[in-house]
């Protein structure tokens, strides 16, 4: 009975440090896709239109693996759709297509990844609500999907595409982002184009001229990454500052105003901004300190700040300075740390958060991330905890130096304590019967051990 019960813990051991390490997310519209360490593609929330992959049509409120492969290197969650590309550098769609946003050449719905067409040189990827953006390894850049109100395919046109199709002739893209209404790109020299709908002045370039092909924003050449919501424009320089333009509804520019800007203008004077996010109404910033940063609708609690309050200035998502890529769907906030684990919070009507409910939360939800250094470390301890089992109480000898925090987690991996600073003594009194995993953090090196609850 004894062995049972030990390899039924390695096993959950195993699940769990394979399943909740990330390197990577994306959030869709009600949807949340990731890809794990192991190369893994993973997926929750809506499935109306098989946007999961999993073969169904049925919602699902905890992860979901899509197929079997480990070589996924890229997820970009659209609408109703996904877009993926393996490590070998073939492209990979699933779900709605009645816009032909899968780029198969059909406007057949598929509720498995199919490969479109048999290119093996695709680079990056970006999918919006009904179209999609991608470039080639060699600086190329392509587009499909719908393109009849704003031209945001940026070919000159408003006939929207059933396959991928390229966009000029220019060889010298680096980044894009796509939108549902306005597209946006960053050239090798550094600088910003947009195409596509420019009613609110989301362009920045200073006038609310739609554009069907892409066109230079300013001439400024240090711009480091572009991304959009439905309205607007948030951009990231080489400086380390950061600008927004178009709708100001919400807050959404982030500038302490709710005015359109048809001019991309720098938000503060602040210049230690290394990344930054976008939804449809919300604009998202991470420091050079790893702190996260939120501005506009704060319906449902997506700015997560534990209120429901519209902020139009950048306002900090807790004190956590491990923060390192955060985005927002419709209403959903989701957001990966820089050791693989991964938070969420906001709207979970449709279980986007992957947690196994469908509860909303006003404040970031974490999942813990266990590595493969979780069953050496079973062994090869620098903390002792006694009593194990334990009933009541918890206590955490550190063999080395102060312990900077310590984390309890249960099988899935969901946080269920959390304490700071030199924690020698947890309460466990209120925890259920059961194997949970306690994380120990000393000298920057964050340990595990087991230990059972009575």
């Amino acid at each position: 009975m004894r062995k049972s019960i030990l390899l039924i813990v390695l096993l959950n051991l195993f699940y769990i440090s394979n399943a909740q390490c990330w390197q990577s997310v994306s959030a869709g519209i009600y949807t949340t896709l990731g890809i794990k360490t192991d190369g893994t593609l993973w997926a929750c929330g809506v499935n109306w239109n098989g946007q999961l992959g999993d073969g169904t049509t049925t919602d699902k409120n905890y992860f979901v693996q899509v197929g079997t492969d480990t070589n996924w290197k890229m997820v970009s969650a659209g609408q109703s759709h996904t877009l993926a590309i393996k490590m070998d550098g073939t492209l990979w769609a699933w779900g709605g297509n009645i816009t032909w946003q899968l780029g198969d050449g059909t406007n057949i719905d598929k509720l498995i990844p199919i490969q479109i067409g048999t290119a093996n040189d695709w680079k990056l990827i970006s999918a919006t609500a009904w179209s999609n953006l991608a470039l080639k390894n060699n600086g190329t850049l392509w587009a499909w999907g719908f393109n009849s109100d704003y031209g945001q395919l940026g070919d000159g046109t408003l006939i929207s595409k059933s396959v991928p199709t390229q966009i000029g002739v220019a060889n010298d893209w680096a980044k894009i982002s796509a939108g549902a209404g306005h597209s946006l790109g960053i050239k090798t020299n550094g600088t910003l184009w947009a195409w596509g709908n420019n009613i609110y002045g989301q362009f920045g370039n200073g006038n609310n001229s739609n554009s069907y092909v892409p066109t230079q924003v300013g001439t400024d050449t240090n711009w480091n990454t572009a991304t959009q919501g439905q309205y607007h424009t948030l951009a990231l320089k080489t400086n380390g500052t950061i600008y927004s333009s178009g709708t100001g509804y919400f807050g959404v520019l982030a500038n302490g105003s709710t005015i359109n800007l048809n001019l991309l203008t720098q938000i503060g004077n602040q210049n230690d901004w290394v990344s930054i996010g976008a939804g449809g109404h919300n604009s998202l910033a991470i420091k050079f300190d790893k702190t996260l940063w939120i501005s506009g609708e704060n319906i449902y609690g997506m700015i997560g700040d534990g209120t429901t309050i519209q902020r139009d200035v950048l306002t900090q998502v807790g004190n956590l300075t491990n923060w390192q890529f955060a985005t927002t769907g419709a209403y959903h906030t989701i957001g990966l740390k820089t050791d693989g684990s991964l938070s969420r919070w906001g709207y979970n009507f449709y279980g986007e958060f992957g947690v196994g409910n469908n509860s909303i939360s006003l404040i970031p939800i974490s999942t813990a991330c266990l590595t493969m250094g979780t069953v050496k470390n079973e062994i090869d301890k620098s903390f002792t905890i006694y009593p194990n089992p334990a009933n009541s109480v918890l206590n955490i000898i550190s063999n080395e130096n102060e312990i900077e925090n310590c984390t309890v987690v249960d099988l899935m991996g969901k946080v269920i304590l959390h304490q700071k600073n030199n924690s020698t003594q947890i309460n466990v009194q209120n925890l259920e019967s059961g194997i949970y995993f306690v994380s120990v953090t000393i000298n920057g090196i964050t340990n595990f051990q087991k230990f059972i609850k009575e």
